[in-house]
């Protein structure tokens, strides 16, 4: 799993849809561009096997922590999504209104995003790193071999989230919607849509009623991930 695909796929791969009716289509090349300068970014601080990418457990997945995740997980470091922080050391990434929280008050570093899908910065003090501006100045290519190494862990379960589900290598058929994180088992699933250039939509904003909506505006609704309410 790398961004060899989704480097080169055409059209909307993913869709974001915000509380605030904010809205966001990044095409396969964007979306890696944005992984390509999170690992930029995240390389300034060791990005490696010994780094650490914390992320409360989120009741919705931005758009911002998932090519964060893709970053960490791309170089080989290691993520962790869950609501108690992890033992050793580590980095976090939250959303702004976020960076004082007892859960990441132990990390070294608290990368901070503004939640807005076109806000180019995030109004934080200078203990805290404005994760809208300063991943910006990076490259959007990486001359760092991606190896999709990285180690994901999610809720104290560890995750082999490069396995391979699909015999068919061409693109992911139809709009794979994720109305919150995605549960554990369904990471691999996810990931592998994603990179492989299917459509994901992420939102937080969507109940059972509306997916037919959805396949009239944005396509074939091929599978839901996450927790969904009535």
């Amino acid at each position: 799993m790398d961004l060899s695909v989704i480097s080169r796929t055409g059209g909307p791969v993913l869709i974001w849809r915000g509380p605030d009716f904010d809205r966001l289509d990044l095409t396969g090349p964007v979306v890696s561009n944005w992984v390509n300068k999170g690992v930029g970014l995240f390389g300034d601080y060791d990005l490696g096997p010994d780094f650490t990418l914390f992320s409360p457990l989120p009741e919705g997945l931005h758009w911002r922590e998932l090519v964060a995740i893709l970053s960490v997980l791309l170089a080989g470091g290691s993520v962790v999504i869950a609501a108690e922080p992890p033992t050793e050391d580590f980095m976090a990434i939250v959303p702004l209104g976020h960076e004082d929280d007892d859960s990441v008050a132990d990390a070294d570093e608290v990368f901070v995003f503004n939640p807005p899908a076109l806000a180019l910065s995030t109004p934080v003090g200078s203990d805290f790193i404005d994760v809208n501006s300063a991943i910006r100045a990076y490259p959007d290519v990486t001359a760092r071999r991606l190896n999709a190494s990285g180690t994901l862990e999610i809720d104290g379960q560890v995750i082999d989230w490069t396995r391979s589900e699909a015999v068919d290598p061409a693109r992911p058929e139809g709009l794979l919607v994720s109305n919150s994180t995605p549960r554990p088992a369904e990471w691999p699933h996810f990931l592998q849509h994603l990179l492989g250039g299917g459509e994901v939509l992420l939102t937080s904003r969507v109940d059972d009623a509306r997916i037919p909506d959805l396949a009239d505006g944005l396509g074939v609704v091929h599978g839901t991930l996450g927790t969904w309410t009535k």
